[in-house]
């Protein structure tokens, strides 16, 4: 059966549940959906549980890329925006609207976004209070690099939910800052360019730089809403579950208080069955 995309729940599937999955340490994963699998076949929703039963535990490497996004907000956010912002550079620079400098300068930026986050990966400790190992952390470092072109790692790391690591293919042109030349045949030579008029040249460029700018804020917006809107679901399970806490003990002590209560009652009537037998023992005694 192929795996379950934990991006795209089936109606019917709670996602804050899918969600509290893969903020769990790695050795929870596979009970606690087990569990979950369990829960919904229980009301009757087995097409859901099928599909929960088939979510992916994260490798270690995916693991690690999904903490980094729920612990590391501010840093996790900072470099979705400076990829963005890069994409953007490197289409501009691709249609020979962005210099070098600029798509140098953007993707140095976005380099130092990604060593920022990934710096705060050995803070991440296993239940044993282990670092991850190096190879894992230079797993997590490619797909990092690899979110940059790929869609689907962009949103799995965005949302946390990432159950592999991911290779950054075909990023020599993002890593270097160097616009690619066009490809000239064999035997054949450059012609030279036509250039518009340099007034018609720096108006196309501005408009462009400007879409590109309010393309990358709506983008950050969005990414920010998402960003808050995650935090508040992982919020209303942290308070379902202290709620489901709360009524579990609930139910003890109101169990222990109804024993307690029996308890009372029987002990209640054996002293006044004891009371009865010391006064029968006295009236006796008194005869004469």
């Amino acid at each position: 059966m192929a795996s379950s995309d934990p991006l795209a729940l089936p109606q019917g599937v709670p996602e804050d549940a899918v969600d509290e999955l893969y903020g769990l340490p790695l050795d929870q994963f596979t009970p606690r959906r087990d569990e979950l699998a369990k829960e919904l076949r229980a009301t009757g929703k087995r097409d859901e549980a099928a599909w929960v039963k088939a979510l992916s535990k994260p490798s270690a490497a995916a693991w690690l890329v999904n903490q980094l996004a729920r612990t590391q907000r501010g840093d996790t956010r900072r470099m979705l925006e400076r990829g963005d912002a890069l994409r953007v550079t490197q289409e501009r620079a691709l249609a020979r609207q962005a210099s070098r400098e600029e798509l140098a300068g953007a993707t140095q930026e976005y380099a130092e976004a990604m060593r920022t986050l990934l710096s705060k990966a050995p803070g991440l400790l296993d239940r044993r209070g282990a670092s991850p190992s190096q190879v894992t952390v230079e797993r997590a470092a490619e797909t990092l690099r690899a979110i940059l072109l790929d869609d689907a790692a962009r949103a799995g790391f965005a949302a946390g939910r990432l159950t592999r690591e991911h290779r950054a293919a075909g990023l020599g042109f993002a890593a270097s800052g160097r616009a690619p030349a066009a490809p000239v045949g064999p035997g054949k030579t450059t012609k030279p360019v036509k250039r518009p008029k340099v007034g018609a040249t720096a108006a196309t460029a501005k408009e462009a730089e400007q879409r590109a700018q309010e393309r990358a804020r709506a983008e950050a917006v969005a990414a920010a809403a998402r960003s808050r809107h995650r935090a508040q679901r992982r919020e209303v399970s942290e308070a379902q579950r202290d709620v489901r806490h709360a009524e579990r003990e609930l139910e003890r002590a109101q169990g222990r208080l109804e024993r307690a209560k029996q308890a009372l009652e029987r002990a209640r009537n054996k002293e006044a069955d004891a009371a009865k037998r010391v006064e029968q023992a006295e009236a006796t005694a008194r005869r004469p």
